[in-house]
Formats: structure tokens, C-alpha cells, sequence
């Protein structure tokens, strides 16, 4: 049996045999195709000009220490060799995973994503064990365990997801990632390490062309944290900045502090290395009484009703040294949310920055309901491209906030400059970027008549004042509707006429104060989806 990975040259595409059955199924990038039992061949759907990013990673693991790499390779499926053609690199080598993480479904072999673990019910009709509560901790503890080791040797990986995470209760519980190839050392920038994702895993502070790192590595554990230890989808209220726990969560402060910044809308979020500390330390089968929280550090003790969770106080000692905005943890909505504390604007700062402190501003905006589309006439021709949305604002700042000329307050913020088709909307640079980095504000248009069907819609708005503490809800489109109108787009839409928001450079939706700074934001990433007309239009 030829040994394909014992060089570290490239391999040339023609001296791989046949392609051999194929491994899962056919992926974004590629598909997986069987060399023989010890080698799998992850083949491009088009060849990429780039062989230096995959020669990086394979250099990398090759210089670990023994074992060093015999840990990364018991953790993931990294790539080992560069395979190329003359058009360019066609994909690369890696190993299978090891047999624990395969298991027979129904008659058939098939790894064990993380979907089998957090659907449960399904799980159980394939025929595989369902891990308790310990057995969950331990999960992620091992996952955690990974990613500090990628932190140790400065390695993102990038796309943490259901698809990409394999695990195994045999022997313990373990780990292992799959699609490697993103993987990337923390800083260098690689073109196919941005995500278009919007499934929950993706840091929402990222913007639609921003790379993946370290911290958004962490967002995702903490992502992790919570749909395999609780074994539900993540719930985080936007509107009142709380992250919605199960009934049956057991308590333990210092995980609930972890997930708390974890998921909170500001960096740095809590290392892989200190989420594995905890972990570590946690008793999982031991839970606090309902009748007392277990104080944080340097404050006293808390009361602890039986279906809410009081506001957790977070610890730099457990935490970092750095002030950051987290979610409140609750096991459910009940009283209102609690005054913001006075908000100063920082004066210049990078984009990143600037998403991060206005996302933390005391105007909270959810969007409830959107329509992202375009219009052509019958030769698919001299479109335009609209974005209709009903939002709900939360006056948090302490005074007034008047509504009725949100038209030019509530902005869809862009990364270049919008042009706007009759000049009938608001553009205006976003204050307190720094020198070089621009982002820009539109507006929306008074009244617009939607046709859907044969019924039309007249889409208005006719907010007023809100009060401190107050929330402005959107319960229909006459009235509390807000149509953004951008040009003709070259975008391709084939015969679909929706668009995604991200594709017309929208990065979220910005509230402006009276001196027009950014008060408040919100990413697309966070916005309700249906994208469809219905959705928007519905009561």
C-alpha cells in the first residue's frame, strides 16, 4: 500500500488512483472521496491559486513535537498533503477519523456530527446513546481543551458547527474536527476564511466580509456550551440583552458567567482556556438549591427565584481585566430590564470597534420581521433592490427619544456609499471612525405601496415619543413599517427575488441621537428571519 503522506511535497492530482467512494456528503467547498483505508482525498469543487495557506498548515503540524501532533491528530482531521494540477491546488490529503466516531445508522456507517448529539429525539431513532449531563460537560471540556491548544500555538479555526464537529462517548467523551483546511494562524488573513453564515455559530460582531479569529472561535464555544450541556437551541432575548436558560439548568455560577460573555456582544469574550479550567471544576450532578445563588466573587449572596436567575455579577479575576457588556441570565421573562448606565461615545475608533460599542449603546433595536428582494419588469431588467423591515426599539438613555423622524434615525448601516435612486432618502457618513475607515447611514422612505398579489400594502411609519424604559413594538406595516430603497444591483438572483442583506453591504441597522452618534445596533446576523414577503407582512 502506497503511503501518500510520508512526503511533504505537493502531489501531483494525476498519480492519485481513481476517485474512490465518496465520504459524507458533497460539502460547500468539496467533496471526500476514500484513496484507500488509511487516506481520504478532499477534492475542490474548482482548483484555488492559493497553495501557500495549506502548505502553512501542513508545515505547522509537521513541526510539532511528537506529542503535540499526535494530540492534534487524534482531535482533528488536518490536512496532510497539498494535492495540485496544473490549473492550481485541487484539494488535499487528510486522515479518516478515528473509528469511535462512526457509527452504524439505520443499516449504514456514518460519522457522528454534532446534530445527532443535540437532536436528541433523532438520535435515539438511529440507535445511538444519548449522553447525560456529565458526559455533556466533559464534551465540551474536550473541546475546550482543543481550542486552548490552537490558542497556545496561535491557530484560528473558524468554523465551529454542526457539521464540522464530530463526537464519541467510547473511551471517554471526545471531540474531533473535520474541514481543517479554514484553519488559519491568528492574524493572516486567507479569502476563503470568511463566512457568509447565519446559522447561530457566527460571531454576529463579524461583518459580512470580516475573518474569523480568536475571538469569534470563542463566541462559538460558548455556542457549543450551550446546545450540548443544556441540549437546546441557544436563546438570547436582543431586545432586553439576557440569555434564556432552560428550567432544568443546573446552577453553576461560574459557567453561567462564562456563557454570559461568551454570547455578549463585546471582546475580548473568555478564552478557551479558562472555559476549560471551569469545566473542569464544575460538579454537574450536584445543583445549588433554588432558594440561593452562589455569590461571584466579592459580592454578597443573591437571591435565586425558582424561574429566574438574578443578574450575574462578572469577576475580572474570572473573566479579563477589561470592562465588557454581557447578556443577564434568565430562566425566563419577568420583570423589566434595568436602566442602562450613562453611555459616552468613545471619540475615534476602528470599524470593529465601532460595531462592538454601538451594539452596547442604550438604544436596544430587534428586527421583527424582514422582506430583502428586488423587482424587475419581464425581461428581468432595471431592477431595484428594497429592504422592508419592521423593528422594535427599547429606550434605554434616559430621556425622550422622538420617533417621528426615524426616517432619518434608523439606518441601515453600510460599508460603502449607498446610492440612493431618486434622492428621496437620508445618507450620511457615520461620526468617529478612524482616518481611512468609513461607514455610512440610510435612511428610509416615509410611505411606499407594496403589492403582493393583487393586494396592495401601504408600508408607513408613525412612531412618536418614546418614554425611558418603554419599548416600541412593530405590530403592522401601516404604521410601523420602514422601506430601504438601493439601485439597479448586479447581484445575481436567477429567479429567486430575494437577496440576502449582507449582499447589498448591509451590516446591521444603527439607531442616531440627536447629535447623530450611533446610540444603538444591531447585525444582520441577529435579525428574525423568514427573508419573505409573508413574514413580513404578517400581523
Amino acid at each position: 500500500m502506497t503511503d501518500w503522506i510520508a512526503s511533504t511535497a505537493p502531489l501531483d492530482r494525476d498519480l492519485l488512483p481513481p476517485a474512490g467512494d465518496v465520504v459524507g456528503n458533497p460539502g460547500a467547498k468539496g467533496t471526500v472521496h476514500v484513496v484507500d483505508g488509511s487516506t481520504l482525498y478532499k477534492e475542490y469543487l474548482e482548483p484555488v491559486a492559493d497553495p501557500g495557506h495549506l502548505d502553512a498548515l501542513i508545515s505547522w503540524r509537521r513541526a510539532l513535537p511528537a506529542a503535540n501532533r499526535e494530540f492534534l491528530d487524534a482531535h482533528c482531521a488536518w490536512p496532510l498533503r497539498r494535492v495540485h494540477s496544473g490549473a492550481g491546488t485541487t484539494g488535499f490529503l487528510m486522515a479518516p477519523a478515528p473509528d469511535q466516531f462512526w457509527a452504524d445508522m439505520l443499516g449504514e456507517r456514518h460519522t457522528v456530527e454534532l446534530q445527532h448529539l443535540i437532536h436528541t429525539a433523532a438520535a435515539k431513532r438511529l440507535g445511538l446513546a444519548v449522553p447525560d449531563r456529565q458526559q455533556r460537560r466533559r464534551l465540551v471540556e474536550d473541546l475546550a481543551n482543543l481550542l486552548a491548544f490552537f490558542d497556545a500555538h496561535g491557530i484560528v479555526y473558524g468554523d465551529i458547527s454542526e457539521k464540522n464537529i464530530l463526537w464519541s462517548l467510547h473511551e471517554g467523551p471526545q471531540t474531533y474536527l473535520i474541514d481543517c483546511d479554514n484553519a488559519r494562524p491568528a492574524g493572516s488573513p486567507h479569502r476563503d476564511s470568511a463566512m457568509a453564515r447565519n446559522d447561530g455559530w457566527r460571531d454576529p460582531l463579524l461583518g459580512p466580509d470580516d475573518v474569523p479569529d480568536v475571538d469569534s472561535d470563542r463566541f462559538a464555544l460558548a455556542v457549543f456550551f450551550y446546545r450540548v450541556f443544556y441540549g437546546v437551541t441557544v436563546s438570547v432575548d436582543h431586545e432586553r440583552n439576557k440569555v434564556l436558560l432552560p428550567d432544568d439548568a443546573p446552577h453553576l455560577p461560574r459557567l453561567e458567567m462564562l456563557l454570559s460573555a461568551g454570547l455578549g456582544l463585546a471582546r475580548p469574550r473568555p478564552s478557551a482556556a479558562q472555559w476549560h479550567a471551569a469545566l473542569t471544576a464544575a460538579d454537574t450532578t450536584v445543583a445549588t438549591p433554588p432558594g440561593e445563588l452562589a455569590a461571584a466573587p466579592g459580592a454578597g449572596a443573591v437571591p435565586r427565584p425558582r424561574r429566574r436567575m438574578a443578574t450575574v455579577v462578572l469577576a475580572a479575576a474570572l473573566l479579563v481585566a477589561a470592562a465588557i457588556t454581557v447578556p443577564e441570565l434568565l430562566h425566563r421573562p419577568g420583570s423589566p430590564p434595568p436602566a442602562a448606565p450613562n453611555y459616552v461615545a468613545p471619540a475615534r475608533f476602528s470599524r470593529g470597534d465601532a460595531l462592538r460599542t454601538w451594539a452596547a449603546g442604550p438604544v436596544k433595536i430587534r428586527v421583527d420581521r424582514y422582506y430583502s428582494w428586488f423587482d424587475w419588469d419581464e425581461k428581468k431588467s432595471d431592477r431595484e433592490t428594497w429592504i422592508q423591515l419592521r423593528a422594535s426599539l427599547t429606550n434605554r438613555t434616559g430621556s425622550t427619544m422622538d420617533l417621528s423622524n426615524a426616517t432619518e434615525r434608523l439606518v441601515l448601516v453600510m460599508d460603502t456609499r449607498p446610492k440612493v435612486p431618486d434622492g428621496d432618502a437620508t445618507v450620511v457618513v457615520l461620526p468617529g471612525l478612524d482616518d481611512g475607515e468609513s461607514l455610512y447611514g440610510l435612511g428610509f422612505l416615509q410611505s411606499v405601496t407594496f403589492t403582493l398579489g393583487s393586494v396592495e400594502h401601504e408600508i408607513t411609519w408613525s412612531g412618536q415619543d418614546l418614554k425611558p424604559g418603554a419599548t416600541f413594538t412593530s405590530k403592522r406595516v401601516n404604521g410601523n413599517g420602514a422601506t430601504y430603497e438601493f439601485p439597479a444591483s448586479s447581484v445575481k438572483a436567477d429567479d429567486d427575488v430575494t437577496v440576502a442583506p449582507a449582499k447589498l453591504h448591509v451590516l446591521g441597522i444603527a439607531w442616531l441621537d440627536d447629535s447623530a452618534a450611533v446610540a444603538g445596533f444591531t447585525p444582520v446576523s441577529a435579525w428574525r428571519r423568514p427573508n419573505s414577503a409573508e413574514a413580513f407582512l404578517k400581523p
